[in-house]
């Protein structure tokens, strides 16, 4: 018997080293503590919230350059959340607090009401309202121009996710239950309810045409939803513990999914298609998503093994689609039969602050 536990011990570390983890095109540095949130802003740049308390600007093309950090919060930053136009930034932190930034950079509002860490932000499609979830059990809608709390809804469970549609009433929310939630925000009526999950949901994400969900749980499953019949269309075979984050591209074409052995995957999101796989081994996948175009993966990692602190981007590996174009010298020949797949190169990043930031790479 022991022999055969020394066999199987032996089995399984062998397998652990023998997996290559993925390298990063380049790390986004200047945090002193891990990367917990990240989010993109349709005006060029990418947030980034830490448990060093700051949340950091960096312009999202190719360098990547730091441009600002912001300092506000006493505790840990969860969440970091664009609106639509990406003229305004909220920030969530296990200070209980709700930061809003201008489109200077600059503290507008600070919303405080929650009895517990702030999990997940979202503001709704019109620009008028603020939604925020907690560990507090409750869901908070905000009006920003007044800045006033204008209800709040008991989910009974800590809230992990939020993802409105179409229509600003309407949200759907998950939360340490394997259930997701259609919300009307006025009357705190649950209009319909999602059932297919058998543990916790950690996080959704819904297409910006309202048609398809994507869900990750604790029961080892992302599973991609049909929005207009309510149906379980299939369940992508993530191989991994637990789901901790999804994301769906701007074209609406593509999911990642983030788990807590630190792998990443990329998929086609109509087909379940298989696109790239990445494994950020000695971590866990906080908060992924897609860079401004689909040739980035932007990931916040949990370290285990390193105090390599700063966002990870990773090339997604997804063909652009063909177009006819001819340039001299960095030429791109596309014709309408071929599609041709743009290698990233490596990058670094560069700074415009006078006080230069430690760099990772």
């Amino acid at each position: 018997m022991k022999l055969l536990l020394t066999i199987i011990s032996v089995t399984i570390t062998l397998h652990i080293f023998a997996q290559a983890p993925t390298e990063p095109i380049t790390i986004l540095g200047g945090h002193t503590n891990d990367v917990d949130a990240v989010s993109i802003s349709n005006q060029g740049y990418i947030a980034t919230g830490s448990f060093d308390q700051k949340i950091n600007i960096y312009k999202a093309d190719s360098p990547f350059t730091y441009f600002k950090t912001l300092s506000g919060h006493m505790g840990p930053v969860n969440v970091v959340s664009f609106n639509s136009n990406g003229k305004l930034l909220a920030s969530g932190s296990e200070d209980r607090v709700i930061v809003l930034w201008d489109s200077l950079w600059q503290q507008s509002r600070r919303f405080e009401a929650h009895k517990d860490k702030i999990n997940c932000l979202t503001f709704a499609p019109d620009g008028r309202y603020l939604y925020s979830g907690s560990d507090d059990k409750t869901i908070i809608v905000w009006d920003l121009i007044t800045g006033k709390q204008i209800n709040t809804i008991m989910h009974g469970q800590p809230v992990s996710a939020i993802a409105p549609t179409n229509d600003a009433k309407l949200v759907y929310v998950a939360g340490a239950e394997p259930k997701i939630k259609l919300y009307h925000m006025l009357s705190n009526k649950v209009i319909k309810t999602l059932d297919g999950h058998t543990d916790e949901v950690n996080d959704i994400a819904i297409t910006s045409d309202g048609k398809y969900m994507v869900s990750g749980s604790n029961d080892k499953t992302a599973r991609i939803w049909d929005l207009t019949t309510d149906k379980q269309l299939r369940i992508l075979p993530v191989n991994c513990w637990k789901v901790t984050t999804v994301s769906i591209s701007n074209d609406n074409n593509y999911v990642t999914t983030g788990c807590n052995d630190g792998s990443v995957k990329v998929w086609e999101l109509k087909t379940g298609k298989l696109i790239n796989s990445i494994d950020c081994i000695g971590s866990i996948a906080r908060n992924v998503t897609f860079g401004k175009t689909n040739q980035y993966i932007l990931g916040a990692f949990m370290l285990r093994n390193t105090a390599d602190y700063g966002l990870r981007v990773f090339q997604s590996k997804i063909s652009l689609t063909p177009f006819n174009v001819s340039l001299k010298n960095n030429t791109i020949n596309a014709d309408s039969n071929k599609k041709e797949t743009l290698k990233v190169p490596k990058v670094s990043i560069q700074t415009t602050n006078k006080s230069p930031i430690p760099q990772k790479k």
